[in-house]
Parts: structure tokens; C-alpha cells; sequence
């Protein structure tokens, strides 16, 4: 029985290890799309609505409305 409880023990450990990693590489894909969208807005010219973590916009023009080079 103990070998039993021990492989459910490593299961939930290593889908817990999983799922840290799934979290990091979320906020780390996050930071990189928030960086590239302010290097397009610098590249552009002006301010560009640019999103930050759990869906906050920050910035002055619309993309929509902005002009496209």
C-alpha cells in the first residue's frame, strides 16, 4: 500500500511542478508581447494602447483608428 500512496504522492507533484511551469512561461510570454507592442508604438511614432497582465489597456490612440505604415 505505501508504494501505492507513494506513486499518487509523485503524480501530484510533478503535475503541481507542471503547472508552476505553465505559469511562468505564461508571464514571461505576457512580458515579451507587452515589450514588443511598446517597441512598435516607440517604432511608430505615438502612444499605443499596450496591455498589461489580467487584460489592463494603458495608452492614447486606438489601434484601429491609428495609422497603418
Amino acid at each position: 500500500m505505501r508504494y501505492v500512496d507513494a506513486g499518487y504522492a509523485i503524480a501530484l507533484v510533478v503535475l503541481a511542478l507542471y503547472a508552476l511551469s505553465l505559469l511562468a512561461r505564461r508571464r514571461r510570454l505576457e512580458r515579451a508581447a507587452s515589450r514588443g507592442l511598446a517597441a512598435e508604438a516607440v517604432s511608430r511614432g505615438g502612444a499605443s494602447r499596450v496591455r498589461e497582465g489580467h487584460d489592463t489597456v494603458r495608452g492614447d490612440d486606438e489601434p484601429s483608428r491609428a495609422p497603418r505604415r
